[in-house]
């Protein structure tokens, strides 16, 4: 490693472990006070369900009286994560490979079917996936994983009208999304040659950004509705175990736990904070979406993205 590289490492470090860190947590948490919701007669929807800061928010949701729609890819995960259930409301297991358009829009198609309408929606299913691969649809799969089918899902139960009025949708991004502009030509690279994981997963986070911007502005007020993105700061999940083996060995002994790092998605649906729909929530609090000044500069628009993302789910040609 030359001098640059350490240079540049230790001042990133330096500049996010203590805010992303549990150390960040930890020192904000007692000007925060006790948070008294009740989610009773609520039904939530969480993606990526069945580990980390989703299995937190659902056992959490639940215990405040929430209906939890669990949706993870794995049956047997989510029918252990029901066997938590511990307080008064009520885990509701459905086995989902949210990579395929196919699966996501017959989930849409079963909560029709089953009459159920949704008042908190949690994006939260995502990977940082260095391999790269294509699903069964020809989609990269982070790509498909990470923003594809969120688009999907949010888009289907909006015009299914199973969005629930005075409703809240949550997108769990991640400060990745610091590391790059929104780039449209490069959510969908199918090209194996042209991928990098890392940064594929910051673009599709700053996309994340980008479409809370656009439904906010689209279905906000019309729906009476509140979206939000937000950053569960440096948690350890099975993704960071997996993905960043060298990050985690690290900073094993202050990564954040799943509950801190759901903290704030519990919050926000429980305090329904008017903000900037540009706004990145941090800890209950909002913050800036850029860290770095180049990547508030983009020839991208988040219409743009959604017509792009509209494309993909109809077929439209995938970009390199």
């Amino acid at each position: 490693m030359n001098l640059s590289m350490l240079l540049k490492i230790v001042k990133f470090y330096g500049r996010f472990a203590p805010s992303f860190s549990a150390i960040g947590y930890v020192a904000r948490r007692p000007f925060w006070g006790r948070l008294r919701a009740d989610f009773s007669g609520q039904t939530w929807l969480v993606t990526g369900a069945s580990g980390g800061i989703g299995r937190a928010i659902v056992l959490e949701a639940e215990r405040r009286g929430a209906r939890v729609i669990a949706v993870a890819r794995s049956a047997e995960k989510l029918e252990r994560l029901a066997g938590e259930a511990t307080g008064h409301g009520e885990i509701l297991p459905m086995a989902v490979d949210l990579s395929l358009m196919a699966e996501t829009a017959a989930l849409v198609e079963r909560l029709q079917s089953e009459g159920r309408t949704v008042d908190v929606l949690v994006n939260n299913v995502g990977a940082l996936i260095h391999t790269h691969r294509l699903t069964a649809e020809g989609k990269e799969s982070a790509f498909a994983l990470n923003i594809l089918n969120h688009y999907l899902l949010t888009e289907g139960l909006i015009e299914a009208s199973l969005l629930a009025a005075g409703g809240s949708v949550i997108n769990m991004s991640s400060g990745g999304m610091y590391n790059a502009p929104l780039m449209v030509d490069r959510m969908n690279v199918t090209d194996p040659d042209t991928y990098a994981g890392v940064f594929a997963y910051a673009v599709h986070k700053r996309g994340q950004a980008e479409l809370t911007r656009y439904w906010q502005a689209r279905y906000g007020a019309a729906n009476d509705l509140r979206f939000y993105v937000m950053h569960p700061g440096w948690t350890d999940t099975e993704g960071v175990q997996t993905a960043m083996p060298r990050f985690r060995k690290i900073l094993r002994l202050i990564l954040r736990n799943g509950h801190q790092g759901g903290d704030t998605a519990i919050w926000l649906a429980a305090a329904r904070p008017q903000a900037d729909p540009a706004a990145f929530w941090f800890d209950r609090k909002p913050r800036s979406a850029h860290a770095y000044p180049a990547t508030r500069h983009s020839r991208d628009t988040a219409e743009d993205l959604a017509a792009y993302l509209d494309r993909e789910i109809g077929g439209g040609a995938p970009h390199q």
